[in-house]
């Protein structure tokens, strides 16, 4: 198994946002901002690479309105074609993309818009797969989260029949389960990936970045708090008990890293993927 990361570009998040109730004077020690509280926040993709598949985990914002995306924080995005040829593949070869939810810097490279406005499968011969209860919240947006879903990221994998749903925790194959954790949005798919040396957990927006790992240190995004308060310890408790290394998505300072607990939990030993 090989496994690589792709930094599908990058935005800026109010520091508050992120880390919910801790005060700046917290934060701002953990991760760096700019003078306007503003903070550098990645899309990390991970590729891994198996005997007989090749699984994409996440799509980042993707290129259907670069013309819009500055406007709204986003820059340097990348184009999957040419980040895969540099690897030696392509995007007809992705077989799996697995979506850890359908908000739309998670899952908006799986489409782009060709010369006739047409919307078009980066991926077309993945089966992309994604909970049921997200794709639920999708057709039927709750309130808290309208903002962040879009049908044109997702709704022509489900047209083309390219589109799987989960609503358990599932082995896609032998090294791989999808688990399934509420907080910041109902049923995020949180992939379980068993290398070799040790088993990375790509820990998706449950915990987005290093400094999110103390267990209270939560987003203002997550929708149910006490769930992802209980989502975060349950990953957290495993990881440390199993030396799991979590691999953090919009973290631009640190990509990959394992724990421990003392009075809290903090990071133990950075990794750098690949």
């Amino acid at each position: 198994m090989k496994l690589y990361k792709i930094e599908t570009g990058f935005f800026s998040s109010d520091g508050g946002a992120c880390f919910g109730t801790v005060p700046k004077a917290a934060w701002q020690l953990a991760y760096p901002s700019v003078e306007n509280n503003l903070c550098k926040m990645a899309m990390r993709s991970l590729l891994v690479e198996t005997d007989d598949r090749l699984i994409l985990i996440d799509t980042g914002v993707g290129i259907k309105h670069l013309d819009v995306m500055g406007d709204y924080g986003f820059y340097d995005i990348i184009r999957f074609e040419t980040e895969l040829n540099k690897l030696g593949h392509s995007c007809q070869d992705i077989t799996d993309v697995v979506l850890t939810h359908l908000h739309f810097d998670h899952c908006g490279g799986c489409t782009w818009i060709d010369q006739n406005f047409q919307i078009q499968l980066t991926f077309p011969n993945a089966t992309h797969w994604v909970s049921d209860s997200q794709w639920q919240n999708m057709l039927q947006p709750n309130i808290a989260e309208e903002d962040s879903i879009f049908m044109a990221d997702v709704m022509e994998i489900f047209k083309q029949e390219k589109l799987k749903t989960i609503k358990e925790d599932t082995n896609i194959c032998p090294e791989i389960i999808l688990k399934l954790f509420s907080g910041h949005t109902k049923d995020q798919i949180v992939p379980y990936i068993k290398a070799k040396e040790r088993t990375f957990v790509f820990v998706g927006d449950v915990i987005p970045t290093s400094a999110n790992v103390p267990l209270k240190w939560l987003s203002a995004y997550d929708i149910d708090q006490t769930a992802a308060l209980e989502a975060k310890t349950n990953i957290l408790e495993d990881a440390t008990a199993n030396h799991h290394a979590l691999i953090f998505e919009h973290d631009a300072y640190t990509e990959c890293a394992t724990v421990k607990k003392g009075k809290d939990w903090e990071i133990d030993e950075k990794i750098e993927i690949g």
